[in-house]
């Protein structure tokens, strides 16, 4: 089998098994390797394959923002969706300049995002019945002033 073949079909076994928020996490795994993709194509000066990375990263986010219950959700709900636009308009920019700084920056945010998702899951995990409107919701990683920030962290130039 091919190594594309055999990742693809773990990857529908990790879906088919995964519980509402583990489908949350497995887009924003998604999101983040498409991302890798593009990064990995601007070395390699591939422009079209850049355009359609980031474009499946647009999609992935564009799903994201649709599995968003707006009412159940309230305040989280709200900050996730503008967060989702930021990153679409990002993803958008980085295109645009070939920019992979921003593509850097971007996965790093979506990484803070899944790590938080991801204690999530860990806590509603063998929880029967539980729905995405009754856990604890994700944190959004927001950037400080540019001076309180530690010289090794990415400084981010958006917040929501």
């Amino acid at each position: 089998m091919k190594p594309n073949r055999i990742a693809r079909q773990y990857r529908e076994l990790a879906i088919k098994a995964a519980t509402p928020v583990g489908l949350i996490i497995v887009l924003y795994d998604m999101a983040i390797e498409s991302l890798a993709h593009a990064l990995r194509e601007i070395d390699a000066g591939n422009i079209e394959g850049r355009t359609e990375d980031l474009n499946h990263a647009l999609a992935v986010i564009g799903e994201l923002q649709r599995s968003l219950d707006m009412e159940a959700g309230g305040d989280v709900a709200e900050r996730l969706m503008d967060m989702y636009d930021v990153v679409r308009g990002k993803i958008l920019e980085a295109n645009i300049k070939a920019s992979k700084d921003t593509i850097e920056r971007l996965a790093g945010v979506l990484s803070s995002v899944r790590e938080a998702w991801q204690v999530v899951e860990g806590k509603t995990a063998g929880q029967p019945g539980t729905t995405l409107s009754q856990e604890s919701p994700p944190m959004v990683p927001t950037s400080s002033a540019p001076e309180q920030q530690e010289e090794s962290r990415p400084q981010l130039q958006w917040s929501v």
